[in-house]
Formats: C-alpha cells, sequence, structure tokens
C-alpha cells in the first residue's frame, strides 16, 4: 500500500523529513515537494490550494490512502494543546455568528444546531449520526439555524469506533466536529461563540476545503484529516503527531507494522480504523 502525508506547517514539515531521514523524490513541474520513507510520501511545501494539491498528489501517485495534517485551535474546554483529533463531521464556518450582539441572540440562534451537531457525535455510531440528515448532511433546517449554515455538514465514516484513545505519550480522540475558516483574534469570544454555535472541538482554515474536495473526487474513504491543537514547542509537536500518523497507517497496512518493528500495538487498538470504507 502507498500511503501520501500532506504536511501544512512548513515548520513541522521539516520536523518530520528531520526525524524520518526520508529521501526528496526527484519530480519536476509540480508546486510543492515530495519525500519518501518506505510505503509513506511525505508531502509539503506547496504553493497552491489544498483541493489542488489533493488532486494533484491523487493523480500522480493513485495512493492507497491521504493524509493531512493540519494545526488548529482547541475549542472544546476538553481539547488540551498537543491533543490530536480525527474528526469525523466537518463544518465550513459562517462569519454572521460574529455579528450578533450578545450570548442570549447567539443561543438563540444555535438553538438547533446544538441538537444536530454536539459533541455526542463523537460518541455515536455514523449511521445514528447521519439518519439526522440528509445525503448532504442537512438536517431539519429551521429559520434559526438557516442563520449560520452557510455550509452543509460533510461526514467521514472511516471509524466504527469512536472514543477518546490515551496512550502513555499522546492524546487522541476517534469522532469529532471541526469547523473551517479564518480565527477572529479581535473578537475576545470568537471560541465561546463556536461551542454555542458547533459545538465543535477543534477549528483550522483548511480541513474543510480537503473534505469536500475528496467527496467531489469521490475517494473520501481514502482521506484522513488529522486536526492536532497547537503547541508552543512545535518540534515536540511534530514527533507526538508523527507518531500518531505512524499508528494509524500501521493499523490500516498491516505489512507496515511488520517492517516497523519498534511499533508494537495490542490486538484490540488495531480495530479502531476500518480502511476498507466503501467509496
Amino acid at each position: 500500500m502507498l500511503h501520501i502525508v500532506i504536511v501544512r506547517d512548513p515548520l513541522i514539515f521539516q520536523s518530520i523529513l528531520k526525524q524520518t531521514e526520508a529521501k526528496k523524490v526527484p519530480l519536476s513541474g509540480i508546486p510543492y515537494q515530495v519525500f519518501s520513507h518506505g510505503n509513506i510520501r511525505i508531502v509539503g511545501n506547496y504553493t497552491i490550494d489544498i483541493e489542488e494539491v489533493l488532486a494533484s498528489v491523487m493523480q500522480e501517485f493513485n495512493p492507497d490512502t491521504v493524509f493531512f495534517l493540519s494545526e488548529s485551535y482547541p475549542v472544546s474546554d476538553e481539547k488540551l494543546s498537543g491533543d490530536i483529533v480525527l474528526p469525523n463531521v466537518f463544518f465550513s464556518y459562517n462569519s454572521a455568528i460574529e455579528m450578533m450582539e450578545d450570548i442570549d441572540s447567539l443561543l438563540w440562534k444555535s438553538e438547533t444546531v446544538q441538537k444536530q451537531s454536539s459533541s455526542s457525535v463523537n460518541r455515536e455510531p455514523e449511521w445514528i449520526v447521519r439518519g439526522k440528515y440528509d445525503e448532504w448532511g442537512n438536517g431539519d433546517l429551521s429559520s434559526k439555524n438557516e442563520f449560520f449554515h452557510s455550509s452543509q455538514p460533510i461526514f467521514l465514516e472511516h471509524y466504527p469506533l469512536q472514543d477518546d484513545y490515551d496512550f502513555e505519550s499522546f492524546g487522541l480522540s476517534v469522532g469529532g466536529v471541526h469547523v473551517s475558516g479564518i480565527w477572529n483574534e479581535s473578537i475576545e469570544d470568537f471560541r465561546i461563540r463556536l461551542r454555542l454555535v458547533y459545538e465543535n472541538d477543534t477549528f483550522d482554515s483548511d480541513i474543510y476545503a480537503f473534505v469536500q474536495k475528496a467527496w467531489e473526487m469521490k475517494i473520501q474513504g481514502k482521506v484522513y484529516p488529522v486536526a492536532y491543537t497547537k503547541t508552543e514547542d512545535k518540534i515536540s509537536g511534530a514527533k507526538n503527531v508523527w507518531s500518531i500518523v505512524q499508528f494509524i497507517i500501521g493499523s490500516i497496512d498491516p505489512d507496515l507494522i511488520s517492517e516497523e518493528s519498534e511499533w508494537e500495538w495490542e490486538e484490540n487498538t488495531e480495530e479502531w480504523i476500518d480502511g476498507t470504507s466503501e467509496e
């Protein structure tokens, strides 16, 4: 199997290359760099939008999986610096929530979405969550929550088990709500507003576009967006996120486990991801 890992942050990208001692793949005419580490190709330093990167790597390599590592803001109080989330519900941020003058008005507008995209989806089987929506993720959009739904939620269904995994050296949450947009530091209660409307775990700029493109290309069964929360020590953060990526790939690709003898996982940890989801 061939696995692609796209890294958005240049410093994290360079740190992963240093850790792995990956070798550069000589390719011409592409607006990103590719390095090889066994059956993993590490992609970074790109100068185009993530949607174009995804389309290009699918054309160039036709990989079995594509991971996208994106540094994210923690929104939920349960998420700490350095935590890593594999979200399964994705929204595009609507800046209209910034226009509400008070929290009470925002609560009125967000009443329905709290029920539909609450953090409880992290624990429910995907078919139960999807049953609340139509095929593109729309639920019963009343006049209240039409206010902030600039996009329809998108779902990924890779994770038959959706629970928190807390291994000795890192925190990993499987399943969760993620929102993509522009973080507004000028609004003091911005994080609170996000929690009230979306009840999301994490927030970044690009993951929604990545997942949306995967749906358009009908390769949603191959993509794994990884939201890792900001940490002051980027080198330590890079080591952490790379160890988790290797764990995830190893759970999908048994051949990688046998090659990487230092990764010894208990039998019940190899079943949390199903890498054979139907597209």
